[in-house]
């Protein structure tokens, strides 16, 4: 299992020193951010269903309906689709 908690540590605490400049992502700066973040809520998920000692077919079911609220999110306050993969190229 690769950690990088190290890493993301030094990248939060560059944005939280940028005195709110506009950090300008580029789409493929904001896919990997959100690659980042997907992996990170899908092992939050994961935990909460291990706690809750859901059903495979049930986690299989929230993990879908995840990534399709992801989607719409981002598409609804971005234009992006997470989708159409060569938008972030």
């Amino acid at each position: 299992m690769i950690i990088h908690s190290k890493e993301l540590e030094e990248i939060a605490n560059s944005y939280l020193n940028q005195n709110g400049q506009k950090p300008n992502f580029s789409n493929r700066d904001f896919f990997n951010a959100v690659l980042i973040f997907q992996t990170a809520l899908m092992d939050k998920t994961f935990d909460n269903q291990d706690f809750d000692n859901m059903p495979f077919k049930q986690r299989c079911e929230m993990a879908v309906k995840c990534g399709e609220d992801l989607r719409k999110l981002i598409h609804t306050y971005t234009g992006l689709d997470t989708h159409k993969t060569e938008q972030f190229l």
